[in-house]
């Protein structure tokens, strides 16, 4: 009996946080071209592909990626906020106001695609006490499609 009332308590109180409406908020792509740098040319690291090892030295300069996200509108109970990548690793936790823009650093885009570096970012909106209100979540598809709060913006 305590057990089916603690676990309906659990389901009540356990609600999908929303996200920030798409006209509170401005996100923009970045990109610059820059050379991958490898750290010793001569290393060879026998667990990498043929075509990781061929890429990770390099062509020339290749699409880099930030990620602008600007607030239009900020609730008043907004007062922090939380970049988690993938849902586990943070990021990035931080005060913020309207002025802040967050700009995002995810590096390569063809790691991005391929799955070599974190392909989805949550931004988590937080009260005072760390709770939170609203979230924006960035996802980046295998075909370079990517997606803002479920919303298809564009391809990299």
């Amino acid at each position: 009996m305590k057990i089916s009332i603690l676990l309906l308590a659990v389901l009540f109180l356990q609600t999908e946080t929303p996200f920030k409406p798409m006209e509170e908020i401005e996100v923009k792509l970045n990109f610059e071209f820059r050379e991958r740098i490898r750290e010793d040319a001569n290393k060879i690291n026998m667990d990498q592909t043929r075509a990781t090892n061929e890429r990770s030295r390099g062509s020339g300069p290749l699409p880099y990626l930030f990620v602008n996200v600007k607030v239009l509108k900020q609730n008043a109970d907004e007062v922090r906020l939380k970049v988690v990548e993938n849902g586990s690793r943070i990021k990035l936790n931080k005060k913020f106001d309207m002025n802040t823009l967050l700009k995002l650093d995810l590096g390569f885009t063809d790691d991005i695609k391929d799955r070599v570096t974190a392909h989805e970012y949550t931004i988590y909106y937080l009260t005072k006490d760390k709770q939170p209100l609203s979230k924006i979540i960035i996802f980046f598809e295998e075909d370079g499609t990517y997606i803002v709060n479920g919303q298809v913006r564009g391809k990299l």
